[in-house]
């Protein structure tokens, strides 16, 4: 569907009768200036732009599940302990400093992989006898290097990419559904604010109307009383259209009440504040009513459109695809639990040798390049990569027997996605009918519009021939006036047949998803 048609100059039939000063100011909008306004200044807009920041924000945070984590630390210790009765002393004392680095990251299957080193410089006070303590001590220094590999993975309850990436597939539907939200909420405003522009057109045509009306009774008495002055008729007659022009006259004030009140609640849909503000009051200037060109409508091509591009659609498929994630994990929770963990700790170590008088060995110095050398041994073949190393397994199982918390939690999900399924045959459902409607509605006001225009025409031929016979004494003021208010009827009659097929083009184009693009609108943000 196309877009409104450009500015047309009215026909006589809907001639404005003269500038007019309001009670009020006014400034002049086109339709395309009044869209572009709201969609920046809209609240409603705003607050749903917010929510795809917020949305964006919580994709980030579940995606944190699986970031990179460091730590490290550092620590020392001195101990003292002394002799006491005929205790074997093995030291009487010690002092160390150790550091630790580590890495680990949570993997998306379900487990976790770290890596952690410690670094340790020990001095241990080792007595020269364990049998007789007073004989002294002698301090060794040891240097310790201790990599630790730590692998641990579920095999059963949490284990899978699917279960551990729900988060974030659900982070992911939520920003797609405000996406989804923003854009509903962007053509709805589109569709209502084109309804508001054209209850503003219709209300400043209906004034236009009404002081034609005015200006025609006028016309009326003047002719009454040229007819009065000339003894054609009684001076009774007057009277009568002077309480007519009296009553039409009241008729333009109602009808400039009722430009405003339109005009606010236009402003009101733009999102606009009136604190402050002098100019109240909307002249439309976009007047596509006598350019409208009928079109055929394909129903059930434009039902088609309408399911696989309107946002409300939408939407509630994303919620049935947040509901199938639900399922997936509820169904993973009803799994025992049976986790396993392994690890493997290689170690080099370089330790103080103390001289022994006996051999005549003078003793050597660890250091901490002796201790990573000490990782590996002398003959791979023979002994193996490693020296000293530690390798272990666990296997740990938790069943919940009966399982009922799971099981429940499972059970919802599955009727929540039954209800999602029904929501969506129901807005789908809702949603061609809405189609249908509107369709309906278009065939209807074009041809309300070509039976208004055949009125119209009517109409004044109507007037023309009743004031032509009132001239010649052949016709009354009642039957002048009638014949005013009956074209005045024939014109409202085809201005709302107008602005009903353009609302219900609007209401069309919104179900399509076609809106926007129809008014060359891009949503802010």
């Amino acid at each position: 569907m196309e877009g409104p048609a450009p500015t047309s100059t009215p026909t006589p039939a809907f001639k404005d009768t003269g500038e007019v000063e309001l009670p009020y100011q006014t400034e002049e909008l086109q339709l395309s200036e009044v869209l572009e306004l709201a969609l920046v200044e809209n609240l409603d807009l705003q607050n749903r732009l917010v929510a795809i920041e917020i949305s964006e924000a919580q994709i980030l945070a579940a995606s944190g599940a699986f970031d990179v984590t460091i730590t490290a630390g550092v620590a020392a210790s001195v101990q003292v302990s002394k002799p006491r009765g005929s205790a074997f002393v093995f030291s009487t004392g010690s002092r160390s400093v150790s550091a630790n680095f580590g890495v680990s990251r949570r993997l998306e299957t379900g487990g976790n992989l770290s890596l952690t080193v410690d670094v340790a410089r020990t001095l241990t006070d080792q007595p020269i006898s364990f049998f007789n303590p007073a004989l002294g001590s002698a301090s060794l220094a040891q240097y310790q290097v201790r990599p630790t590999l730590t692998f641990m993975h579920p095999l059963l309850k949490g284990m899978g990419v699917r279960v551990n990436r729900a988060a974030q597939d659900r982070a992911r539907l939520a920003r797609s559904s405000a996406e989804a939200d923003q854009l509903v909420t962007a053509q709805n405003l589109v569709r209502d604010l084109i309804g508001a522009y054209w209850d503003v057109l219709a209300a400043q045509r209906d004034l236009e109307n009404k002081r034609q009306s005015v200006e025609l009774a006028k016309e009326q008495l003047a002719r009454t009383q040229a007819q009065v002055s000339a003894g054609r008729l009684a001076a009774v007659e007057s009277k009568a259209v002077e309480q007519s022009l009296a009553q039409r006259e009241t008729d333009v004030l109602l009808a400039e009440n009722l430009l405003l009140d339109t005009s606010l609640g236009l402003r009101t849909l733009m999102g606009q504040e009136f604190a402050g503000r002098e100019v109240l009051g909307v002249v439309p200037t976009t007047d596509p009513v006598e350019s409208i060109v009928p079109e055929p409508v394909d129903m059930q091509g434009a039902i088609d459109r309408a399911l696989a591009a309107n946002p409300a659609v939408r939407q509630l498929e994303i919620a049935l695809a947040s509901k199938r994630i639900d399922e997936i994990e509820t169904v993973n929770q009803r799994l025992p639990q049976l986790d396993f963990t392994g690890t493997f700790t290689p170690q080099g170590r370089s330790v103080d040798a103390l001289p022994d008088p006996s051999t005549g060995e003078s003793g050597t110095t660890g250091s901490w390049g002796e201790a990573f050398r000490n990782f590996g041994t002398d003959s791979v073949s023979r002994d193996g990569l490693f020296a000293e190393y530690t390798v272990s397994g666990a296997l740990d199982l938790t069943w919940s027997v009966q399982n009922r918390a799971a099981k429940g939690n499972h059970q919802r999900v599955l009727a929540e996605m039954r209800q999602a399924e029904v929501n969506l045959k129901s807005i789908r459902q809702s949603t061609a009918t809405q189609v249908i409607t509107a369709t309906n509605s278009l065939r209807s006001a074009t041809k309300q519009i070509e039976l208004g225009q055949v009125s119209v025409e009517l109409a004044e031929q109507n007037l023309a021939a009743e004031q032509a016979r009132f001239e010649v004494g052949r016709a009354t003021n009642y039957d002048v006036l009638f014949r005013i208010d009956e074209l005045l009827n024939a014109q409202t009659t085809l201005l709302r047949a107008g602005l009903d097929y353009l609302r219900a083009r609007a209401q069309l184009q919104a179900l399509t998803g076609e809106i926007l693009p129809a008014y060359g609108l891009d949503i802010p943000g």
